[in-house]
């Protein structure tokens, strides 16, 4: 498509002509709705300045982000504020990071929303969240903006971060292209604790997704992944975990090295057990380095040893499925 470039500022809300009717279970305080407060969602950018190899929303993909600029932090907070006034009682910044992970339009947003208020009727307020990566959270050189900007995000109404923490096995996440600071390399599995550690120490729930197929992924890798989860889970420093199966998707770097380029991805599939149990999965688009009895096998240990925190449109394993 060619034309004139906009900026997010200059395009409207799609809630101008769409109501505010979907809930998020992770916001609650508007409310006793058993599917969670009304929810709208926003985005700052719409592409990650990261390079990660299966992320269909990484820079490397889509090339021209349509963003707000870091300057237009105030216009935002208008927007929420107006988000409010037609029904929100949440928030959720669906931005691949948050800002881009920039803290100081951060700290800015929320001195902006603060300013616009985020009082609700009946006594409650605002609630919202967005997603940030473990890099983001333990940039060294700006710990302190960090930590002041956490406890200005609590402060200001956020209640939960998302953070895709994909797999726990460093031999699988040395390909994909996620954990940073290569300069001086730290362990992921030391560096997810720290990161989860940091935003719980102001208050704030994390959630995580969980993605299984990369690159160098075995049985041994999975059962990894799945045992260190659930030790973040035991020691309450996740509320949600989603299991995922890596889903081949157009212009990725995994999606070329693996020759699946020319996949269908517009033809309705039909779909079954298990890849039903997971968000995105499919038989003939899923990683070839996962067999069926290994999603099984994901499915189902992932319900066992990370209890009601997993995240599942499935319904709980019965005695028998198990």
């Amino acid at each position: 498509m060619r034309g004139e470039r906009l900026g997010s500022a200059e395009l409207p809300s799609p809630y101008e002509a769409f109501s505010i009717r979907a809930r998020f279970g992770v916001f609650t305080e508007a409310g006793s709705h058993p599917l969670g407060s009304r929810t709208a969602h926003m985005m700052t950018l719409d592409s990650c300045p990261f390079k990660c190899t299966f992320c269909s929303e990484s820079i490397q993909v889509s090339q021209r982000p349509t963003r707000f600029a870091v300057s237009e932090t105030e216009h935002v907070a208008q927007r929420v504020r107006r988000l409010m006034d037609w029904g929100a009682e949440a928030v959720f910044f669906d931005d691949p990071v948050f800002w881009g992970g920039n803290w100081k339009a951060i700290t800015e947003f929320c001195q902006d929303l603060q300013r616009q208020g985020t009082d609700l009727p009946g006594g409650t307020r605002l609630e919202w969240g967005g997603q940030l990566t473990v890099d983001v959270v333990l940039n060294r050189a700006k710990a302190d903006e960090v930590h002041a900007a956490l406890e200005l995000m609590r402060r200001s109404g956020c209640t939960y971060i998302y953070i895709g923490i994909e797999s726990m096995a460093e031999s699988v996440m040395a390909h994909v292209g996620k954990n940073l600071l290569r300069r001086n390399p730290e362990a992921w599995v030391s560096k997810v604790r720290e990161a989860l550690a940091i935003i719980r120490g102001h208050g704030i729930r994390v959630g995580s997704s969980v993605l299984f197929g990369l690159d160098g992924e075995s049985r041994e890798t999975i059962e990894e992944t799945i045992e260190q989860i659930g030790r973040l889970i035991d020691d309450q420093l996740l509320v949600m975990a989603s299991p995922n199966i890596l889903t081949y998707h157009p212009g990725t770097a995994i999606t070329a090295a693996h020759g699946q380029d020319r996949l269908d991805y517009h033809s309705r599939k039909d779909n079954r057990p298990p890849y039903t149990y997971f968000e995105e999965a499919y038989p003939e688009v899923v990683s070839q380095l996962l067999t069926e009895d290994d999603i099984w096998y994901i499915h189902k240990s992932a319900a066992e040893r990370w209890g009601t925190v997993r995240n599942s449109a499935a319904e709980p394993l019965t005695e028998a499925a198990r």
